[in-house]
């Protein structure tokens, strides 16, 4: 399920088809943009067209292209016997049990409005980092103006300067994606970061063994 988007999908992205082995049902909901669901709280009529789309659904696995769209995980899971993935976050829980919140880092896009979503959904807050992109940031420019050009190879040296000066200093040992545009970068950031990297394709991978390519994983 794909917000409502022109900005371009590239291969490692979600939403385009070439990131998986087999032909997937791409469905946009129509009138989910950007700044209805990437919020502290999404907007509640959106819910409804997620809900009417994963109520009618019978493919073994249920995504969205928007890691905010976590904060229905519950619900959404609640009407399918299919496994929905809204997000990377799906898996904070569980990856809690072996590393401290001090040693895992969630990339997103807004980091602000991010903490107290995630922390709807836990039992214990979590106190580890988070890091966003700032608006000047090409690839934050191009998903809040939904822009219909992307300069992928700008948008990785960016993302490497970002990454790579955080990271400096810190005792980072878990990368999660929440920001499912980024995963198309995650090999170059293995290139410095040599921890784990986690992101919506490895949860998918996981629950359907051969659906994503290779290459992307």
């Amino acid at each position: 399920m794909q917000l409502d988007t022109k900005f371009p999908r590239i291969p490692g992205d979600v939403s385009c088809q070439k990131t998986f082995i087999a032909d997937i049902n791409l469905v946009k909901i129509r009138k989910a943009f950007v700044n209805n669901i990437v919020r502290k709280i999404p907007q509640k009529t959106q819910f409804l067209k997620f809900k009417l789309e994963v109520s009618k659904s019978n493919e073994k696995i249920i995504t969205t292209s928007c890691g905010f769209t976590y904060y229905w995980q519950e619900k959404l899971s609640k009407l399918t016997l299919s496994n929905v993935i809204t997000s990377s976050l799906c898996s904070l829980d569980i990856k809690r049990k072996f590393y401290k919140d001090k040693e895992i880092l969630i990339l997103t896009f807004d980091a602000k409005s991010l903490l107290p979503m995630i922390n709807l959904n836990l039992v214990k807050p979590f106190k580890g980092h988070i890091l966003g992109l700032e608006k000047e940031h090409l690839l934050y420019k191009t998903i809040i103006n939904d822009e219909k050009y992307l300069c992928s190879c700008s948008v990785q040296k960016e993302m490497n300067y970002l990454l790579k000066n955080f990271l400096k200093d810190k005792d980072i040992k878990l990368i999660i994606l929440e920001c499912t545009n980024m995963t198309p970068y995650k090999d170059s950031f293995r290139s410095f970061f040599h921890g784990e990297i986690i992101d919506i394709l490895s949860l998918i991978e996981e629950k359907l063994p051969g659906s994503v390519n290779p290459k992307f994983l």
